[in-house]
């Protein structure tokens, strides 16, 4: 049997050695390198598919400063807007357990504190198990909590008077950034939508700050979620 110029030609500058092999006469046997490489180049695609950067988006309605937390000293009705994104497909960002990280603003439209944050710490955990599934009928299967540390940035005043802040815990935030907590729990539906009840909040404590004053400030509320990414596909 002969074979065309030198027998074996080598096919693609590929990272695996891909051969071609024609038949000189009858051109019956032929296995293209390209059929391989077009297989290889699929599996990688695959493989390395790129996930979306935003995975949710969320409105929200809340209550300013009405929590068992805070001294309750402002009010108002005010919108939050979130934004959550996928977790990062790192090794290192894997050793945190994969968390979340999100922003998100809740502006207050009466002249009271606004708060910007900015959260990395953010772990879901599905409420889905065998024994509360059949006890539910099936309903915590779509139910998750999840809570979150976060860094606010907020325009709250930062001092008050010092007689008045110690005689009626009427006192400032103390720091323009502040440590900020959160919980909620989601119960999805539709597989791309969700609704949240969730609570905040913030206030330094006397973690990283040596401030005397330290007013705190708490918001609940409900919100609506669109999930961009199937918050089961990603679990």
């Amino acid at each position: 049997m002969q074979w065309e110029d030198g027998e074996l030609s080598r096919v693609g500058k590929t990272s695996a050695a891909f051969f071609s092999y024609r038949k000189r006469k009858t051109g019956r046997l032929e296995l293209s390198g390209a059929v391989f490489g077009a297989e290889n180049a699929a599996t990688n695609a695959g493989n390395h598919e790129v996930k979306p950067w935003v995975r949710r988006v969320s409105f929200g309605i809340v209550a300013h400063d009405i929590g068992f937390i805070s001294d309750q000293r402002e009010n108002g009705v005010d919108p939050n807007w979130e934004v959550q994104f996928n977790r990062p497909d790192w090794t290192w960002w894997r050793w945190l357990g994969s968390p979340y990280p999100s922003i998100g603003v809740t502006p207050n439209f009466n002249g009271e504190t606004t708060a910007f944050y900015f959260r990395i710490f953010n772990y879901e955990f599905s409420l889905s198990n065998k024994f509360l599934d059949d006890l539910t009928n099936d309903f915590t299967k779509n139910l998750w909590i999840s809570g979150g540390l976060t860094r606010a940035i907020h325009t709250g005043p930062l001092h008050k008077n010092e007689a008045k802040c110690i005689a009626k815990s009427d006192c400032g935030f103390g720091s323009r950034v502040l440590p900020r907590i959160s919980l909620e729990i989601d119960y999805t539906f539709w597989k791309n939508h969700a609704l949240s009840l969730f609570f905040d909040h913030m206030s330094h404590q006397g973690v990283g700050c040596s401030c005397i004053q330290n007013e705190g400030i708490d918001h609940a509320g409900i919100a609506i979620i669109l999930l961009l990414t199937s918050l089961l596909a990603l679990t």
